[in-house]
């Protein structure tokens, strides 16, 4: 059985033309990514300052030296459980000038740690109630940080 199709001359006009593969570029739409970066991005910023804001409630010491106060800058802080800054001494309580200003905290803190630091004294020793709040302790370390070779020292509770 002959098939003639009119119009075709062979057998190669028989087959279909193929159509080119078409190569698409690959491509990843990344908005939705983008969109959870800055998600994650704002949850880690709101609970870092949640944490840096909370109380912190340090353990007793198990191992540890006393300082010496003969050798030491001592600022003693008081908190009263409430938000507002706490109120620094410098010196022990019974003894310390009483400052309440967060600026003039600040100078007095590194007036006090130079001229210590002049007479011979290499350790800041800072005394910290249980409510003063670790912004307060760090503002109070951070003023007294400028005099290099100062130790700094944190008082903690003795294990009973």
């Amino acid at each position: 059985m002959d098939l003639k199709l009119s119009g075709l001359q062979g057998e190669d006009d028989l087959l279909v033309a193929r159509r080119p593969a078409v190569e698409e570029s690959p491509r990843f739409d990344i908005t939705a990514m983008v969109d959870l970066v800055f998600m994650m991005n704002i949850f880690f910023l709101v609970t870092w300052v949640g944490t840096i804001l909370a109380e912190i409630d340090l353990p007793a010491a198990e191992h540890c030296m006393p300082a010496d106060p003969e050798t030491a800058v001592v600022v003693t802080m008081l908190g009263d459980g409430s938000r507002r800054p706490a109120t620094v001494y410098l010196g022990d309580l019974e003894r310390g000038q009483r400052l309440t200003e967060p600026a003039e905290i600040e100078r007095r803190v590194r007036q006090a740690v130079v001229e210590g630091k002049r007479q011979g004294k290499d350790t800041l020793l800072i005394k910290a109630e249980k409510d003063v709040r670790l912004k307060d302790i760090l503002r109070v370390a951070s003023a007294a940080a400028e005099a290099e070779g100062m130790k700094l020292n944190l008082a903690v509770l003795e294990k009973e």
